[in-house]
């Protein structure tokens, strides 16, 4: 996927759990925040440092290819391959893979003491040497953020002959780790054992082996990334600290912070739209889209239409629906194949995707009519975000285009 990084807009309810809806008098929903919001908590993440910008394989160049020189007789060999996959069930005992076995093309031990890199920047939280068939391992604890939302993965390196880092070590990726070994019996030739664990993993050891304590190939897919299939989804992410600019929006507040080189800048009232409590799934349903977005047209007013009042002084168009919102749309039954791949292929290419399917579309920061009381109350919009018109005349200047734009509940 393409990214257009410049600035990131960042739009959420920072509650530990979703806000509920209310009924006022007049028979209007209302966002009623839970009691135990952590606001600073959950800013506190979006800004951690630690936070991955991208995956990459552990072994030869970023994409798992590149050459190496064998340190055995100075050979030079082309290319990596994956001798196991994972959920692959292997021996004579029926074990259950849980990673995946890199070794280099040519074979045997030629890729013995070959450097081992981290797949991603994160924590090292288990470095050390374990029973076998184990040998030196290292755990590695990732935070990152996907669509609008932090997740956590951890990445394992098994069977390693040096281990060049400590637990609580800080790690970027592509940082040399380790080197390729075998295992303590050298029962097999080199390679580097790799996994991704789920965040569900977090409490298991770090020689947690799955078909030892009777579990099945459904529970392995269940709580284990496929590795290539995993980095080759997650190269490229976004890094709130990183941009020059953020913005984030609470929704239970109706309230968007300006953020500067991770610096507080100003903090903005905001109005949201009639439905404000949940994801836009589909065209009419008055809802803001949640997820990461960007910023693909700005235009000044005045303007013409039906609805150009509501406009106000300035139009900040985003790119929804975009490709999750397709893929979501399609297995719904929302959208077609075709329409799908229109929208995806509009969104990696930096065009506007069509806002003519199902899922909706034309979906931005705008004024209003007039000036709106900021009470909780003001839940205006058929779908987007409304500021009042002064301050959106001050953002719209600051604000370039393929500006990312992250809305979270």
């Amino acid at each position: 996927m393409k990214f257009f990084i410049t600035t990131i807009i960042t739009i959420l309810c920072l509650c530990s759990k979703t806000s509920e809806k209310e009924t006022d008098s007049t028979g209007s929903e209302q966002i009623q925040p839970k009691e135990y919001c952590m606001d600073s908590l959950m800013i506190d993440s979006l800004m951690d440092t630690l936070l991955a910008d991208g995956f990459s394989f552990p072994v030869g160049d970023e994409n798992g290819k590149g050459s190496y020189l064998s340190i055995q007789d100075k050979k030079k060999f082309n290319g990596w391959y994956k001798a196991v996959e994972l959920a692959e069930i292997y021996t004579e005992y029926h074990w259950i893979h849980t990673g995946e076995d890199w070794n280099g093309q040519g074979g045997g031990n030629t890729d013995l003491g070959q450097p081992v890199y981290s797949t991603a920047k994160g924590m090292v939280i288990y470095a050390d040497n374990y029973p076998a068939p184990w040998g030196n391992i290292i755990l590695i604890k990732h935070n990152y953020l996907e669509n609008g939302q932090l997740h956590t993965v951890f990445s394992q390196y098994a069977h390693l002959n040096e281990i060049r880092v400590k637990k609580n070590q800080v790690v970027n990726k592509r940082d040399t780790i380790g080197t390729i070994g075998q295992d303590p019996g050298k029962m097999y030739p080199a390679h580097l054992h790799f996994e991704i664990r789920k965040q569900s993993m977090g409490s298991y050891p770090a020689d947690y082996w799955p078909s030892s304590h009777g579990k099945t190939v459904a529970w392995v897919k269940e709580n284990y990334e496929s590795p290539s299939d995993f980095i080759k989804n997650h190269k490229v992410l976004t890094m709130p600290a990183n941009e020059e600019k953020i913005l984030i929006a609470i929704k239970s507040k109706y309230e968007m912070t300006v953020y500067t080189g991770g610096k507080l800048h100003k903090k903005h009232e905001i109005a949201l739209s009639q439905d404000p409590v949940g994801h836009k799934v589909g065209q009419g349903d008055n809802r803001l889209p949640e997820g990461e977005y960007r910023i693909i047209q700005k235009s000044k007013g005045p303007f013409s239409g039906k609805w150009a009042e509501y406009y106000g002084p300035a139009w900040i168009r985003i790119n929804y629906p975009n490709n999750y919102d397709a893929e979501n749309g399609y297995q719904e039954g929302l959208i077609t194949k075709k329409e799908r791949k229109s929208i995806i292929k509009a969104n990696n290419t930096g065009k506007f995707p069509p806002k003519t399917t199902k899922l909706g579309g034309g979906i931005g920061i705008h004024g209003w009519n007039c000036e709106w009381v900021a009470d909780g109350t003001q839940n205006l919009t058929w779908g987007c975000i409304s500021m009042h018109n002064n301050e959106l005349t001050e953002l719209y200047k600051t604000l370039p285009l393929n500006t990312k734009i992250i809305i979270l509940p």
